[in-house]
This record gives C-alpha cells, sequence and structure tokens, in this order.
C-alpha cells in the first residue's frame, strides 16, 4: 500500500529545527483542575509546575503552547483539550497527535519509529536519517542528534517506544477517542473515506485498517464520528461531529 502524507494541515506550533520532548506530565498537571483556562498564571505566578525560577516556569509555558496551543483557540487545541477529560487511557497518543500536528520536525521523523517493527531497535541515526532524507545537509550532527533524541523521547511516552536508553518499538494502544481525534486531524489535511482511513495521521494509531474502522466505530458511539460504507464507498464525518459534541465552534461553522 503506498504511504501518503500528512496533507496540508496548518497550525501554528514548533517551526523545522524547533522540535521539543513531548512534556506529557507537564501537560497533565496544567490539565487538572481546568488550568489550562488560564495557564500563563497557573504556570507563571501559582507555580504548578515546582519549577526552580522564572526563567524556566516561562520556558515551560512557552514549550506547551508550542506543542500543544495551551490557552490558545485553534480548534485542534480545543478538542485536544474536551478529549483529554473524557479519555484518561487515550491521553499519551491523544497528546503525541497534537504534538505531530504542530511540529513539522516530529513529524519528518515519524516514519523512522511507525514503520519499525515490534522488538526492532530505534536508535537515534535512523530518527535523524529520516529528517535528512527530507532535508538534506539543514542540520549539523550535533542538532540532528539532538532532535532524533528529543523524538525517541516523545515516542516513548505516547507507547510506541520502550526502554530508558535503547529503545525498541513496542505496538501502542489506541482508544476509540484517540482514533476520533487522529480522524480529526486528517479530515483537516484533506483526507477523506479510505485515504483518510490509510492516512499517516491513523498510522500513528498503530493497528490494521481493519482495527482503524472498528476504533472509529466505537467512537461514533461517542458522538464523536459518524461513519458510512456502501459498497466500496466509504464515508467518514468528523469535523462538524466532534465540534457539535465538544462544544467546539471553529469546526462547527
Amino acid at each position: 500500500m503506498e504511504r501518503l502524507s500528512y496533507g496540508g494541515l496548518k497550525v501554528a506550533g514548533g517551526g523545522p529545527h524547533q522540535s521539543k520532548t513531548m512534556m506529557l506530565n507537564e501537560l497533565s498537571t496544567v490539565m487538572a483542575g481546568d488550568k489550562q483556562s488560564d495557564p500563563a498564571d497557573a504556570i507563571l505566578r501559582e507555580n504548578i509546575l515546582g519549577k526552580p525560577s522564572m526563567r524556566s516556569r516561562q520556558a515551560s509555558l512557552y514549550r506547551l503552547r508550542q506543542l500543544y496551543g495551551i490557552g490558545q483557540p485553534q480548534p485542534i487545541c480545543a478538542a485536544l483539550h474536551q478529549l483529554w477529560h473524557q479519555d484518561v487511557a487515550g491521553r499519551p497518543m491523544l497528546a503525541i497527535l497534537c504534538a505531530l500536528a504542530r511540529d513539522p520536525t516530529l513529524r519528518d521523523g515519524a516514519d523512522a519509529v511507525l514503520d519499525a517493527s515490534p522488538g526492532e531497535q530505534v536508535q537515534w541515526p535512523t530518527v535523524a536519517a529520516a529528517f535528512e532524507k527530507l532535508h538534506p545537509g539543514r542540520l549539523s550532527e550535533r542538532m540532528a542528534k539532538s532532535l532524533a533524541q528529543n523524538a525517541a523521547s516523545s515516542w516513548t511516552q505516547s507507547g510506541h517506544l520502550s526502554g530508558p536508553v535503547r529503545k525498541r518499538r513496542v505496538r501502542a494502544k489506541p482508544t476509540p477517542t484517540v482514533a476520533a481525534y487522529a480522524a480529526l486531524l486528517a479530515s483537516l489535511a484533506g483526507f477523506g473515506g479510505a485515504m483518510l482511513l490509510n492516512s499517516k495521521w491513523l498510522d500513528v494509531l498503530d493497528c490494521s485498517a481493519e482495527d482503524r474502522l472498528s476504533l472509529l466505530r466505537q467512537a461514533e458511539g461517542l458522538g464523536l464520528v459518524r461513519v458510512r460504507a456502501a459498497g466500496d464507498v466509504l464515508e467518514i464525518e468528523v469535523v462538524r461531529r466532534m465540534g457539535e459534541t465538544l462544544g467546539v465552534p471553529q469546526l462547527v461553522g
């Protein structure tokens, strides 16, 4: 099967050469108690992340905004915030999907992880080589190593890699909510029907096309997706459906 690109999703976030390690623990802390409504105050004044200095608090706030749009109105970020409270088990994969949407460098190295077989060791040069293939000669070895190590840490937090130092590929565990969020990103990137189902956004689910469709049908029961199949025609409606269910007006209009 031909592998598709991520499509044309345009989201303000991290730029090339700015890949950051996913901040799952920090994100969880900010999300608890609805702190995302005023993250700057919670992080800078209340110091809910327990940082030792104002400079480190500011750095954390900046990275959380870049990766997850904390306190920002973008629809995929608003959807993340709503889904976060509905699906505890899916939080690591929801976070990696949002980070992928906002960090092009993380996307550029994703195939090195997603294409690896279970049990296969994934070393930083492999991730760096995936970026180099797309952007030849643009990174020094030091920068490539840093980006690749950050990416490996992110994929470990999401459940796609395991091991503190020597990373090995494992199967992630998607939920119906995660599948719906992946479908939202794919739809906003311009994919529909079978193309959506086989897009790289849904490759992150780490399961077969049949299992992806099964997860989306389960998400339909949550009011997040509408799935209709007639013969060879597959219709997956998610943008308006999710917007109405979650109360995200940018997705409805």
